[in-house]
């Protein structure tokens, strides 16, 4: 009965290359939210024969608009080249509901004892041969790598299919996408609409729990809190928001202290009772949100807007960024809440300073803090950070096509149990780019493309399973990793 759906699909395959003929990503994006909603149809059961009526009719007027096909015949063969094609459709799913069968490569390797004492002294053989400053491994690489099943990080990343498109932000840029703490299937995604909503993909299909209205401005960044039950939110309308998870219910709304545009937030990591905003006045500032005041000491004033902030894992160094270039880092007391300033790094001036995203170490085999770093200079910057004032040295430069969105940038969760270390960016050329930070040539891991716009956010799930990015248009896409 699906086998019809799959027809559709060809037909539909076979004219894409004719639509909007100045803009392949429409045309990419088109047949892969053609192919969810044949999914969807196809689990609801429609009479066989009404199917088959819809592919006819459907034919008749695709070649009416763009001509006849040459192979009438062929459309379950083409439907089958489809469907074993990854450029075309990304892998897409079959629709049948039968579970795909494994061959040897959906099975993970097992590591027995004795060939991870091997693997282990043979990359102490290799570290000896490595150039100085390289990456050394530990042995909490070797077992990282082990229960990884030592596959390459192309076989890790090898997101090739979409999950589901949430469309209800069309129209609207969604700056930030982000999934809850350790949950897999609950994410999160704030709109110029001034709306922030919660969604929830499983069980299927994807819905969309609760979304968060009240600010009365567009909303520029939210967080999650640790236990997921509170989302912060920041607006150009001047106001922080404190949103329960669970109702909807707008908990509290907090002004800003310089009745200025918000455009940022982040909770400090440790202590979820306090969270730092940055203003279009050139101001940071630590607020209690269960009081709703500023802290005492707790503010501190950037040479521009500020645009972008990030806490070690210790919650002891605060990182922000500016709309004028540069990175300032701050000492965090733990007691009191109050911001000391410590350093300055101009990136380039008068580029702004969109996403910054710190990491304690990039992967067990590199233990370097790291800050990921995107400026509107075409380029995706890693910086290591040197000492416990949060002092930058850059480290590495990943080509993108950034000039003036606000892209964002992610490390990816569960490098330590992966091979090497990567990261994940949006870029203005509507691809989502997958860098091996350890590469020396031809670093791109990955490559999806979906968006009809320049992508500004993205967000991995705690197990890596799933991929959320969100675009300049409003859609937010979910990416699904292809299981080996």
């Amino acid at each position: 009965m699906a086998a019809v759906w799959q027809q559709v699909l060809a037909v539909d395959a076979r004219y894409n290359a004719y639509r909007t003929p100045a803009h392949p990503q429409f045309r990419t994006q088109y047949i892969r939210r053609r192919s969810q909603l044949l999914r969807e149809n196809a689990k609801a059961g429609y009479d066989p024969q009404l199917r088959r009526q819809y592919l006819k009719l459907r034919s008749q007027l695709l070649a009416q608009r763009y001509g006849p096909l040459s192979e009438q015949s062929s459309f379950r063969a083409h439907s089958n080249s489809i469907r074993s094609s990854r450029t075309t459709l990304d892998r897409m799913e079959d629709l049948e509901e039968e579970p795909r069968s494994q061959g040897s490569r959906g099975h993970r390797r097992s590591v027995s004892r004795g060939s991870y004492q091997l693997q282990a002294q043979m990359n102490r053989v290799a570290q000896e041969e490595r150039a100085p400053g390289s990456v050394v491994p530990t042995p909490l690489a070797e077992a990282s790598r082990a229960m990884a099943g030592d596959t390459t990080l192309s076989e890790n990343y090898a997101f090739a299919g979409m999950y589901h498109i949430f469309d209800q932000h069309v129209d609207q840029a969604v700056p930030k996408v982000q999934f809850a703490n350790d949950d897999k299937h609950l994410l999160a995604c704030c709109s110029l609409d001034g709306t922030i909503s919660v969604c929830q993909l499983v069980p299927t299909p994807p819905t969309v729990l609760q979304t968060l209205r009240g600010h009365i401005g567009p909303v520029s960044d939210f967080a999650w809190s640790l236990s997921n039950d509170i989302i912060v939110s920041t607006s150009l309308d001047g106001s922080m928001r404190i949103w329960n998870t669970q109702d909807g219910r707008c908990i509290r709304q907090i002004p800003d202290p310089d009745s200025a545009q918000m455009l940022c937030c982040t909770f400090q990591p440790i202590n979820n009772n306090l969270t730092v905003v940055g203003n279009s006045k050139h101001n940071i500032h630590v607020v209690n949100i269960s009081t709703g005041k500023k802290v005492k000491g707790g503010s501190s004033k950037l040479t521009g807007r500020v645009l972008s902030l990030s806490f070690d894992s210790a919650g002891r160094i605060l990182w922000a960024g500016d709309d004028r270039g540069s990175i300032f880092s701050f000492l965090f007391d733990m007691a009191t809440g109050k911001l000391t300033k410590a350093k300055r790094l101009v990136v380039s001036e008068g580029s702004a300073i969109t996403s910054l995203s710190a990491r304690s170490w990039i992967s067990r085999e590199a233990r370097d803090p790291s800050l990921l770093v995107n400026a509107c200079i075409n380029k995706l910057l890693l910086y290591r950070v040197t000492d416990n004032e949060g002092t930058l040295q850059l480290k590495r430069t990943f080509q993108i096509q950034q000039t003036s969105h606000a892209i964002g940038s992610i490390f990816c969760p569960l490098m330590s149990f992966r091979q090497g270390a990567c990261v994940v960016t949006g870029s203005e050329d509507m691809c989502v780019y997958f860098f091996d930070v350890e590469r020396a040539t031809k670093a791109i891991v990955n490559k999806l493309q979906g968006h009809s716009a320049a992508v500004l956010g993205v967000s991995f799930n705690c197990d890596e399973s799933l991929l959320a990015s969100s675009d300049a248009k409003g859609m937010v896409i979910i990416w699904r990793r292809e299981q080996k």
